[in-house]
């Protein structure tokens, strides 16, 4: 994936500062809809579908407070990522038990198998520097989580 960077691939339009939603099923409809509103899929239901299903393959939670739902949808020919932060915690069931405080949705198409995969090992990377993930989760909007984000990836 080379110099690819997340915040290359975010608009703050996906950037979602503490959605009101109470849990996983609430941020995935909050999600379908956003992609469905910013164009990259006609179909936000079918977005929320297919999350699910991936989730009850292997929860998407990879721990540390931070979880990556993700599917391929026939009609992208691209990746496509939105954010959301959750500083209080959000009900999701993840592998360490920890709260989830950041998600990063991942859409891509059916020939963007390899980009995908490297976006999500891209992402554990970031992941496992949990004591920079702070101002991420704390960011006040969406620019500044963009800001935040550049910085640590900068880092990399």
């Amino acid at each position: 994936m080379g110099a690819w960077k997340l915040y290359e691939k975010l608009e703050p339009s996906r950037v979602l500062i503490d959605p009101p939603v109470g849990d996983r099923s609430g941020l995935f409809a909050r999600f379908g809809r956003l992609f469905e509103e910013t164009g990259h899929v006609s179909d936000a239901e079918r977005v929320v579908r297919l999350l699910e299903e991936r989730e009850r393959i292997l929860p998407t939670a990879i721990g540390r407070g931070v979880a990556v739902p993700h599917a391929q949808l026939e009609e992208l020919d691209h990746l496509v990522l939105a954010v959301s932060t959750h500083p209080g915690g959000l009900e999701y069931p993840a592998l360490d038990d920890r709260p989830v405080r950041l998600v990063f949705c991942l859409l891509g198409g059916l020939d963007t198998a390899p980009l995908h995969l490297a976006g999500l090992a891209h992402i554990a990377r970031i992941a496992r520097r949990a004591g920079e993930l702070d101002p991420l989760v704390e960011a006040p909007t969406a620019q500044a989580f963009l800001e935040a984000l550049r910085r640590i990836e900068g880092g990399e």
